[in-house]
């Protein structure tokens, strides 16, 4: 870890007893499990969140409870939080208002490093609307409540800021073969599916810990993060639910699925999967960022 990157913390332990931490986790949730592995392995710090402040697997004494109010001046709740360098938002921030109180209110109570005090937001790759090719230059939905708040965040701190806009998370408990009969529940529903964009909860947190060490290089910046592969929904479906039912199918399954892609298949000439990108619509772009980290995601099979 690059000194350079973050100050760090004389007691590079996730369970220190100081009250002061290289990183701040705002909502402990399924990326936790994924990154606290990777804070331990590079001796990064932490304290995370949760409402009820319960126990998590590698907080020896627990969570801190927290929950954000955005229409609250209360800074009561801000002070239970620990001072952090650098402060991880998970949920999701919705709007104008919402990134300026957060930050306001915590500096507020920690000001020793206000000024220097880093943020990263994770956000969804679904800020970004059209067709082709898009990447992180491309102009995002303002009609997003999620995009208007990331904005602010930006605008607010600056080079102090980055934001992860995730593709589709999977692993562990999410499997993306059981989204099939929530997205596609009739032929004409499949007809519609065109590229599918994904990142694994281990690149995730790979990525969270490629900030804290290339700071210099994402920092006021807005981010796709993705396994830098398109996945056809078409192939995806054919693959997993194909003719007859088998232990590989997920949740909902259904023989007609692969019967419907053949179908298409022939009704749009399309000759063998996956198709074109010409055909799948919105396409997205990553490459920037795993270059700017200097890492690639490991985790690029569906397995």
């Amino acid at each position: 870890m690059s000194t350079a990157s973050i100050a760090r913390n004389p007691q590079p332990v996730s369970n220190s007893s100081t009250n002061s931490f290289d990183l701040l986790i705002l909502g402990a949730g399924w990326t936790y499990t994924f990154l606290m592995p990777q804070l331990h392995h590079h001796k990064i710090s932490y304290q995370a969140t949760t409402r009820d402040g319960r126990r998590i697997p590698g907080l020896a004494k627990g969570t801190v409870p927290f929950t954000f109010d955005p229409a609250s001046d209360d800074v009561a709740p801000y002070h239970t939080l620990p001072s952090a360098g650098i402060v991880l938002i998970v949920f999701p921030l919705k709007g104008r208002g919402q990134s300026t109180r957060l930050v306001e209110m915590y500096n507020k109570v920690h000001k020793e490093e206000a000024g220097r005090r880093r943020w990263i937001q994770l956000g969804s790759t679904g800020v970004w609307k059209g067709e082709g090719w898009l990447d992180r230059h491309s102009p995002v939905d303002m009609s997003s409540e999620r995009a208007v708040a990331e904005e602010e965040l930006l605008a607010l701190v600056g080079k102090n800021a980055c934001i992860l806009n995730l593709a589709g998370l999977w692993g562990g408990e999410r499997n993306p073969r059981n989204w099939v009969s929530r997205v596609a529940k009739t032929k004409a529903d499949v007809k519609g599916k065109g590229a599918l964009h994904l990142v694994h909860g281990e690149d995730v947190a790979r990525a969270i810990v490629g900030c804290l060490e290339e700071w210099e290089g994402v920092g006021a910046g807005r981010w796709i993060v993705c396994d830098l592969r398109t996945w056809d929904w078409w192939d995806l479906i054919l693959g997993w639910e194909g003719g007859t039912k088998d232990a590989r199918l997920g949740e909902g399954s259904n023989p007609e699925y692969g019967k419907w892609v053949l179908e298409l298949m022939e009704e749009q000439e399309v000759r063998a999967l996956p198709r074109g990108r010409e055909l799948l619509g919105r396409c997205l772009d990553g490459r920037e960022f795993w270059k700017k980290v200097g890492i690639v995601p490991r985790r690029t099979l569906l397995q």
